[in-house]
């Protein structure tokens, strides 16, 4: 599956686990999937203006995009989850053509809008400038 592909397919997800409490709990399963990773816990790494902490750092070589990503908060570790599925190893130009559509599938009763907005969309911006 392309990115657009997987976009879609959480969006189906996100829209069959209608109610805050599955979604909740998908996310948290995705969040357990991945591995902590404290030596991102840093200031240079944290995500600015999230009341959530959100650390991601990564690189681009030879046009492709590798990060790595954590979170205090084991909801948004599931997204995050997500965005490594969607974005690791892409390109600037297939991130930046591919916004997280599937965000605004998860309810706000999940994900916090200002979670959203200042801290999941900003992970994006930052993969673009590594």
């Amino acid at each position: 599956m392309n990115i657009s592909e997987k976009n879609q397919y959480y969006i189906k997800i996100f829209h069959e686990l209608d109610d805050p409490a599955s979604q909740a709990e998908y996310l948290m399963m995705l969040g357990m999937k991945k591995r902590d990773d404290s030596k991102l816990h840093r200031d240079s790494f944290r995500i600015a203006g999230c009341k959530t902490g959100i650390w991601i750092d990564g690189q681009e070589t030879d046009g492709i995009v590798q990060f790595k990503s954590d979170s205090d908060s084991l909801l948004v570790k599931g997204v995050l989850y997500i965005f490594e599925d969607l974005y690791q190893g892409g390109t600037k130009k297939i991130i930046k053509e591919n916004p997280p559509a599937f965000l605004a599938a998860i309810s706000d009763d999940v994900i916090y809008p200002e979670i959203k907005n200042n801290g999941l969309l900003k992970c994006c911006q930052k993969m673009l400038h590594f």
